[in-house]
C-alpha cells in the first residue's frame, strides 16, 4: 500500500537536530571543507527533513498513481561561504529547517557555523517521477494530495521567484554577470561515471553539477591562486541518463584582483539542464 498523501501533519516546517562535525579526510578538500561535501550533506538533511515532516521514519514516497517519487532540486544557492576557514580537526555544525513551499514543493535552509563563520545554504525541491522506467528525460511532477498548503515563507517565495526568471531568461543581472553580455567563451564534454556521478535512484546526483563546473573551470583557467566559493547557485532543469555526455558552456566572466564570477550553462543530449553562477573569492 502506497501513501499518496504528502506530509498530512499539522506543522508545516520542521526543525532538525543540528548536527556537530569534526572535519576530517571526508570532510575537507584541497582548500578546506569540501563544497562537494556540504551539498550531498545538506541535500540529505532536506531529504530526512521531509520524512520528519510526513511523520515518516526513512523518506519512501509515492503519488497518486502508485509512482515512486523522489525530491529533485530546482535551486541550490551557497551565499556567504567560509568554507575555507575550516582547517582538519575542526569541529563545526550544521543546523537545518525544512518547510513546505507549495503543492510538492519544499525548501530547506541550512547554516554552517565554524567558529565565528556562519554560511548559507538553501534548498529547493518538487517530487518527481519517471514516466518511463529507467529513462530520466521522462520525468514529470508526481501528484500528490496535500491538504496542508499555505503561503510559503519570504525566502522560499525570493527564491522561488528567482527560479522563474533564470530559467525564463528575464533577468538582466545576476551575481554582478549581465545576460546581455553572453557568448561562448570556452565549452567542456564530460562524460558522467556512473559510480561517481550518479546517485542510488540513478539521478544524475545535483552535487555532481557543482563538480563538473569546478572541473571545467580548472581545465580552463588552471589558476595558481585556488580561490574559494564565496557563492554557488544552481538552478536545475532537468537530468541525463547513464552514458549520455555533458556539455558545459562559460557565457560570461567577471574577473578582477578579489573575485572571479562566471555563470555556466550545462547541456544534456543538446537541451540546457541548469544555469550555474559562481563566485569565488581569493585568499
Amino acid at each position: 500500500m502506497y501513501n499518496a498523501t504528502l506530509m498530512n501533519v499539522k506543522n508545516l516546517s520542521v526543525d532538525s537536530q543540528t548536527g556537530v562535525y569534526f572535519a576530517g579526510m571526508p570532510q575537507l578538500a584541497y582548500q578546506g571543507l569540501s563544497e562537494n561535501w556540504l551539498l550531498k550533506e545538506c541535500g540529505h538533511r532536506h531529504w530526512m527533513g521531509l520524512a520528519s515532516l510526513s511523520g515518516k521514519r526513512q523518506p519512501d514516497f509515492c503519488d497518486l498513481n502508485g509512482n515512486k517519487s523522489y525530491a529533485a532540486f530546482t535551486a541550490v544557492r551557497i551565499t556567504s561561504a567560509k568554507l575555507h576557514e575550516v582547517v582538519e580537526n575542526q569541529r563545526f555544525s550544521i543546523s537545518s529547517q525544512v518547510s513546505k513551499a507549495g503543492q510538492a514543493r519544499y525548501y530547506s535552509s541550512h547554516q554552517l557555523i565554524s567558529g565565528s563563520d556562519v554560511s548559507h545554504i538553501e534548498m529547493l525541491s518538487t517530487f518527481v517521477f519517471r514516466r518511463e522506467a529507467g529513462n530520466n528525460q521522462t520525468v514529470s511532477r508526481a501528484n500528490f494530495i496535500n491538504p496542508n498548503i499555505s503561503e510559503p515563507e519570504s525566502e522560499a517565495s525570493e527564491l522561488m521567484q528567482q527560479v522563474k526568471i533564470i530559467r525564463t531568461e528575464v533577468w538582466d543581472k545576476y551575481l554582478g554577470v549581465l545576460r546581455s553580455s553572453k557568448s561562448t567563451l570556452k565549452e567542456i564534454e564530460f562524460s558522467p561515471c556512473p559510480n561517481n556521478d550518479f546517485n542510488g535512484a540513478n539521478f544524475l546526483y545535483f552535487a555532481s553539477f557543482q563538480a563538473f563546473i569546478d572541473r571545467a573551470e580548472w581545465a580552463w583557467f588552471n589558476a595558481k591562486d585556488l580561490p574559494s566559493i564565496s557563492d554557488r547557485h544552481m538552478f536545475f532543469y532537468g537530468n541525463i541518463n547513464v552514458g549520455d555526455k555533458l556539455k558545459i558552456r562559460l557565457c560570461a566572466i567577471n574577473n578582477n584582483a578579489k573575485f572571479i564570477t562566471h555563470w555556466c550553462e550545462i547541456y544534456g543530449n543538446g537541451l540546457k539542464i541548469a544555469d550555474v553562477f559562481t563566485r569565488k573569492q581569493r585568499i
